[in-house]
């Protein structure tokens, strides 16, 4: 039913507006060819009425050129006489066919017109013929008396034609009243039916829907009084959801920072017991199997002594010691890097120097240390980290990048001490290195990163393939 009712207004409203429209159509159309027909009936009267003058200009012209050739030029009266003749005869002949050709249009008389034209005829005639013989006689002069006989007859049907022709004229006139009068009253009850379509569609068609609308509009308004209810609980549970949201988020936040306060702290406690770990075998490195060589050390000097032995046994005996003097060297390199005794006694200024010195000893790299530190004493844990991350960044200078000149800087300002190891060796591409799979030296950067996060600090690594690479690590300071 909701979708029937639009529909049969829909049919009844176009039905409605193509009457009112062809109404329209059909009252210009009438009034188009009325108005066509009112510009024939124009040019009908205009010219009925020429007709009367120019009968009367042909009669006195044919008596001016026949009885007073002397009062005006002969020639432009003969030439003005044939041209009023010749048009005279033609409109004769197209106001009494309908053939207007004049203006490109057609006529058809009523019977009485017709009927008119035939009562004119024979004065129409008598005239034509009379003018004709004027003329002739005007190109070839003949007997006088036969000429006035001309003039006599064309005066006697002169009159005549101008009675009938006004008749002809009048005619005209009443019927284009007759028109004029026909056509308004078709406007008249054009109009009047276009009014009874309008009134007969504003109680059938606009009344209904109007009501339609007004019950439409009223169950609009309803529906969005519901919906601004609607829309003020959807806000008052979305507000709610919202808080429920931030709360949870305040949650998962609070706990994503305990997990990695947690993660930190098992982590540190990992590099503190790592580190103490690396004490503990440093300690028994140095003072066990580091006593146990030097006795050994010092019992193969002793055989070195033997005058008995061969000069080959000899030999051997000095290889011996020089294998165990290596052997008591390289003990004592790994208990110092496991935990370098000068970190605890004198701080990070002198086991950096002394880290730099080890690597120069050991390899043919060009080491250069600078620090503003001024063996100044730093918190255990930063010197522990700011001295694995040194070693672990010269480490892989002096092994992967095969530098030759390694720079190390640490300075102290800004509540913060800085950390900077550059190297001039072949470099790599730290982007492509983080997305490749784990290995020793992603491991070894991982730790680095690593070291430095447990000290709430930051670690950048600039390095490009054959410009070297540069570590700098930023760790609070108090």
């Amino acid at each position: 039913m909701p979708i029937r009712i639009p529909k049969r207004f829909t049919r009844l409203y176009i039905t409605a507006l193509s009457l009112v429209a062809f109404l329209t159509i059909l009252g210009q159309i009438l009034v188009q060819n009325t108005l066509k027909d009112g510009l024939n009936d124009s040019w009908l009267v205009n010219f009925a009425g020429r007709q009367r003058f120019q009968s009367q200009l042909i009669a006195k012209t044919a008596l001016l050129l026949t009885q007073r050739p002397d009062l005006a030029d002969q020639s432009t009266q003969l030439k003005e006489f044939k041209r009023v003749l010749a048009d005279w005869e033609d409109h004769q002949d197209q106001l009494q066919t309908g053939n207007l050709r004049d203006i490109s249009a057609t006529y058809i008389n009523s019977d009485t017109v017709k009927a008119m034209f035939v009562d004119i005829e024979p004065h129409f005639r008598a005239i034509q013929q009379n003018a004709h013989s004027v003329l002739k006689w005007m190109e070839k002069p003949g007997d006088s008396a036969s000429i006035d006989l001309s003039v006599r007859n064309i005066f006697a049907h002169e009159l005549i034609f101008l009675h009938k022709m006004n008749q002809i004229v009048f005619q005209y006139d009443k019927e284009a009243k007759e028109k004029v009068t026909r056509l308004r009253r078709i406007e008249l009850w054009l109009m009047a039916f276009t009014l009874v379509i309008l009134l007969l569609e504003g109680l059938f068609i606009f009344r209904p829907a109007v009501g339609k609308l007004r019950e439409t509009i009223i169950q609009l308004m309803d529906a969005r009084e519901n919906t601004m209810i609607a829309n003020r609980e959807l806000q008052k549970a979305y507000q709610q959801l919202r808080d429920t949201q931030a709360q949870l988020l305040e949650a998962t936040q609070l706990r994503h920072q305990q997990e990695i306060k947690e993660h930190k702290i098992r982590a540190s406690a990992l590099l503190q017991g790592q580190e103490e770990e690396r004490k503990r075998l440093s300690k028994e490195m140095h003072d066990g199997v580091g006593q146990m060589l030097t006795g050994l050390k010092l019992i193969a000097e002793n055989f070195g002594e033997t005058k008995e032995w061969s000069p080959r046994d000899l030999r051997n005996a000095q290889d011996l010691r020089t294998v165990i003097s290596q052997t008591i060297q390289e003990v004592r390199t790994i208990s110092h890097n496991l935990m370098p005794t000068v970190l605890n006694d004198f701080g990070i200024d002198l086991a950096l120097k002394q880290l730099m010195d080890s690597t120069a000893r050991n390899t043919n790299a060009q080491m250069t240390f600078t620090s503003n530190l001024k063996e100044k004493r730093l918190d255990r844990n930063v010197e522990i980290g700011l001295y694995r991350i040194a070693q672990e960044a010269i480490n892989n200078a002096v092994k992967h990048s095969e530098a030759t000149q390694i720079n190390l800087d640490v300075s102290l300002g800004n509540k913060k001490v800085t950390l900077r190891v550059t190297d001039n060796g072949k470099g790599f591409n730290a982007a492509r290195k983080k997305s490749n799979a784990p290995n020793s030296s992603t491991n070894g950067l991982r730790n680095l990163h690593e070291r430095a996060h447990l000290l709430d600090g930051v670690l950048k690594i600039n390095s490009a393939i054959g410009r070297g690479t540069e570590v700098i690590a930023q760790i609070p300071q108090l």
